[in-house]
């Protein structure tokens, strides 16, 4: 199906620091390594069942002026803190705390090449 989200790219300067902080911190398997264009690509398989809802969304956020630009990818985890405590042992940093956010909690953070991603935690039944 084309129009539609086919790639996530996690650039760095130091592919074997970046490669062991999200194997380390998700769980990710590195299955293969590649050559594009003259640059090493090692490819990530996180090994859970993609929430196709949301891959096919996405949404065009105002942000004020004093924040920095770009894409955010967000990744769905089961415990926020936990996750944000294993980003600062692994040699990340915290942008910003667990937050509410429409019917969960959102952070953000930064991998150890200065990447910022963000966190998403559903709001468990009670």
């Amino acid at each position: 199906m084309t129009n539609t989200f086919d790639w996530v790219e996690i650039r760095t300067h130091n592919i074997e620091t970046t490669a062991h902080f999200y194997a380390s911190l998700f769980g990710w398997r590195i299955s293969e390594k590649e050559t594009a264009e003259g640059f090493d690509v090692w490819i990530f398989d996180t090994g859970g069942e993609p929430r196709v809802q949301n891959l096919r969304r996405g949404g065009i956020w105002l942000r004020p002026k004093s924040e920095a630009l770009g894409i955010v990818v967000y990744i769905l985890v089961d415990d926020i803190e936990a996750t944000l405590d294993r980003v600062t042992e692994l040699g990340g940093g915290i942008v910003s705390p667990k937050a509410p956010l429409g019917a969960g909690y959102c952070a953000h953070f930064t991998d150890p090449s200065g990447n910022l991603l963000g966190l998403y935690e559903e709001k468990k039944a009670a």
